[in-house]
């Protein structure tokens, strides 16, 4: 864990140098001028004062940054706030933290109760970081604290190749401090940031108060081709006091998210927020026969055999002429093909493991067959045609559109979920 954070900063590090070489700055220029006077040991990043400014004439010698973790208080802050958003929970659904919803909303991310600074899905994040301004005299004793939280969080389309953080700055408890400004601005590998957080200026805060105003944007560099590339985020903060004569300017730092872009899935390129496992979702009431056959499949095949489950997902393989003989296999190959049962109508073969997945393919003759039945009220039966001892597959006796719609539906998510060749990815049934 110590190595990957101490790979995190240097990975922020990194990209806040290219940033400033980018902008024809050099970092030792872009340093404040009194950063030549040596911080005091073990108290951040800290910034000498400017003699004869306001933190100056209270005592302090050094104005510096620290980090603080997340707290009860910022959490409940930002539910408050989340609460008044149309739409999304502010509390926890059904006891799942939001960090461990796949489905989560940013602003939902932003109450999750993990101890890391950034939480997230496989279409949306939340950066949340609290930041601690103090002042400290000669002696390198405290004499004055303000406290802020900073949360960015933003949603991803998969079909884009830019996306937006919205910015929001919460004050807490402030002693000896009136008031802070903070200008926010973020750099990232592997694409293009945009301009600073409130056009480039700062925001000034008081205890209590908060800010929602701020946007950071970013656009990848991907376009097509290749394997899928990591955007690293990193954000660079300037804290001050509100000295109109003197500011006193800290510096700070700190890694964000990754977001992952490919052109590689559909027509058009696009980014997902991790690579938490892919998730193909088909409900029983839109998609029928074919969603209730896959269902059957996971609860009923072996342990070993159960596929499509987190715990063996499916894979994906796109190659259409691969997919049509592994089709042909399950479906059509002798000894014991597919043949129309007269009590469905129009009655198509549907396999699982799907075709275009490398599990597809096994002979028919090995797989269970199965016929969903529509009961009334919701309800399904299934009924086993035949029982294979510990059958690999099913195929599936299912109405012809139903069949053609969920295969539809697995391949608008193949690209909404941003699935590569190769990738693995799970199969969620749900009413």
């Amino acid at each position: 864990m110590k190595r990957a954070r101490h790979l995190l900063a240097a990975l922020a590090a990194l990209a806040l140098t290219a940033a400033l070489l980018a902008l024809g700055t050099s970092p030792a220029a872009a340093a404040p001028p009194s950063a030549g006077r040596a911080a005091p040991k073990g108290h951040g990043a800290c910034t000498a004062t400017t003699p004869g400014s306001g933190p100056a004439r209270q005592g302090a010698a050094w104005t510096c940054i620290r980090e603080r973790p997340v707290t009860a208080g910022d959490l409940a802050r930002i539910r408050a706030r989340t609460a008044a958003v149309p739409g999304v929970a502010a509390a926890p659904l059904d006891g799942v933290d939001p960090g461990d919803n796949p489905d989560a909303s940013p602003e939902a991310l932003c109450t999750s109760t993990k101890r890391q600074d950034v939480v997230s899905n496989r279409h949306a994040y939340c950066m949340r970081h609290g930041i601690v301004y103090v002042l400290e005299n000669r002696a390198g004793d405290t004499i004055g604290t303000a406290e802020l939280l900073v949360t960015a969080r933003s949603a991803l389309d998969p079909n884009s190749v830019q996306w937006q953080e919205n910015i929001a700055v919460y004050a807490g408890k402030y002693d000896g401090v009136s008031a802070v400004r903070l200008a926010l601005s973020s750099s990232c590998t592997a694409c293009i940031p945009g301009p600073p957080a409130w056009g480039g200026g700062a925001i000034e805060l008081r205890a209590g108060e908060e800010d929602q105003t701020g946007h950071l944007s970013y656009e990848t560099t991907t376009r097509g081709g290749g394997e899928r590339s990591r955007s690293m985020i990193a954000y660079q903060s300037q804290t001050e006091s509100p000295d109109a004569e003197y500011p006193v300017i800290s510096y700070g730092q700190w890694a964000g998210p990754s977001v992952a872009c490919d052109g590689q899935v559909g027509n058009s390129p696009g980014c997902i927020a991790t690579d938490d496992l892919a998730r193909v979702v088909l409900s029983k009431s839109q998609y029928g026969a074919s969603a209730v056959a896959y269902e059957w499949a996971q609860n009923n095949l072996s342990d070993n055999n159960a596929m499509g489950t987190a715990k063996r997902p499916l894979t994906r393989d796109g190659d259409e002429a691969r997919a049509k003989s592994r089709s042909y296999y399950t479906c059509k190959a002798p000894p014991k093909p597919f043949v129309a049962d007269p009590t469905v109508v129009n009655d198509e073969c549907d396999e699982f493991p799907f075709a275009r997945t490398r599990q597809g393919g096994t002979i028919g003759s090995m797989c269970a067959e199965i016929i969903p039945r529509y009961v009334g009220g919701g309800a399904w039966r299934v009924d086993v045609v035949r029982d294979e001892p510990v059958a690999p597959c099913i195929k599936a006796h299912v109405p012809s559109d139903q069949n053609q719609n969920a295969g539809r539906s697995v391949g608008r998510q193949v690209q909404s979920e941003r699935i590569l060749q190769g990738e693995a990815y799970q199969v969620v049934i749900i009413p």
